[in-house]
């Protein structure tokens, strides 16, 4: 069945974001890549300045990441970084994109050579873990630079909505040599590029809803892509690690990481954890790596590995605000919640008495009078703040609307009363 034809208006406005993007690659272009990075820090803080969603998403991404290993201070000061760097990245990327060899190898430093070269010995293709991290644009036009002789280097990419964009951005992929599979691509075409001995890189860090299997990531339980550790398993391929860090303004580094351990995605995940922690700064975490569903915060899609989930690993439990109008019976439990992947808190009037039903360890906050929404909205940023890991989501089990209404305002995921059992 083919797809309908786009609107008039919907090509012009394709055209004109066509027209914009090769003026800005133009100007950017006759920038070094020093040059480039620094005016891209400033449109990294121009975009933290004005974007409160954004510094929401980094700022709790970073929280669940470095739970316990870093301070408040600390994450703040990162948060900034990862603003500059962000824009920094995106900017240069514009300029290396078009850089000749001479200049790029000038640009671009590599570390653990011998690691790749060790893994393409096996004649059986190798795939590279990778993370949104870093100057992509340089690792797009580098990596195929790095291979032996012979060795082909592959990618899977997201095809862009805007068709002009999406010819010019694989064209520009592909002139050092990498070859492009679209996301949709059958498996079977990315097994067949393995088995002819390539290299395959495989961008791991995004949410994979439905496919994915329920791993830890970062020490939280979420959906993870199977794909690398499938493929693997099933072509013998090597598996290795890719970071890519800034050095100065204008220089990077590209390193090559080893893979441990069986060929599992929790394993696959804990390599990326490595890759990622090279450089935290330079990590894209203005995507929502964690993201709680709107309408089911309580429910991560997903499958659970045949190999089962190591729970040791999963330490940073998703926190729950029951928000209790009082404490006179139990609670319906929620459903498709598992219970040892949640830390369920109670938020109480000041004059109610502790529930005789709760647990003697059950985390209790109590609340003055709050008659007004902001009052109730700073109410559950205090419980917020109250823990390194960031609230996930509310529970009104009694329906308050008044409550119900601030959570959406804050965008802050909220499950009204349901019915069920009491918790326990």
């Amino acid at each position: 069945m083919s797809r309908p034809s786009p609107s008039f208006f919907r090509r012009i406005r394709w055209r004109l974001e066509y027209g914009v993007y090769l003026v800005a690659e133009k100007l950017i272009g006759l920038l070094t890549p020093r040059e480039a990075c620094l005016v891209g820090e400033q449109v990294g803080m121009l975009i933290r300045l004005v974007s409160a969603k954004h510094r929401r998403i980094v700022e709790r991404n970073l929280r669940i990441a470095f739970a316990g290993e870093k301070s408040g201070a600390e994450l703040e000061l990162l948060a900034e970084e990862v603003f500059r760097r962000a824009g920094a990245n995106l900017i240069a990327s514009l300029c290396t994109a078009s850089l000749e060899p001479e200049a790029l190898n000038r640009a671009v430093e590599i570390e653990n050579a011998e690691l790749l070269t060790h893994a393409m010995s096996t004649g059986k293709g190798a795939i590279g873990i990778l993370a949104h991290m870093g100057n992509w644009e340089a690792l797009a036009q580098k990596f195929p630079q790095v291979m032996p002789p012979g060795v082909k280097a592959g990618d899977i990419y997201r095809p862009l909505s805007n068709p002009y964009l999406d010819v010019r951005m694989v064209a520009t992929r592909q002139r050092m040599g990498l070859k492009l599979f679209e996301k949709s691509v059958n498996p079977l075409a990315l097994a067949s590029f393995l088995r002819a001995g390539s290299v395959l890189g495989i961008v791991s860090d995004q949410r994979a809803l439905g496919i994915g299997e329920i791993v830890p990531f970062f020490g939280r339980l979420t959906a993870c892509t199977p794909l690398a550790a499938v493929l693997a398993r099933r072509t013998g391929a090597t598996v290795f690690g890719v970071s890519v860090t800034s050095r100065t303004p204008g220089k990077w580094r590209i390193k090559f990481h080893p893979f441990a351990g069986d060929l599992t995605t929790e394993n696959c995940m804990r390599l990326l954890e490595t890759v990622m922690r090279e450089s935290p700064a330079d990590v894209f975490w203005l995507q929502d790596r964690w993201k709680v569903n709107k309408y089911k915060p309580q429910w991560e899609p997903g499958r659970t590995p045949k190999e089962g989930i190591a729970m040791l690993r999963a330490n940073k439990r998703r926190r729950c605000l029951v928000w209790l109008e009082d404490g006179a019976a139990p609670v319906p439990s929620l459903k498709q919640a598992e219970p040892d992947n949640f830390i369920f808190e109670y938020c109480l009037p000041s004059e109610a008495p502790r529930p005789a039903w709760l647990a003697g360890d059950a985390i209790v906050h109590f609340r003055p009078v709050l008659n007004r929404r902001k009052l109730i909205a700073a109410e559950i940023n205090r419980v917020d703040r109250a823990t390194a890991l960031p609230l996930d989501f509310v529970y009104a089990p009694h329906g308050s609307a008044k409550v119900i209404a601030v959570c959406r305002l804050m965008d802050m995921p909220v499950v009204a009363a349901q019915e069920g059992n009491p918790s326990k």
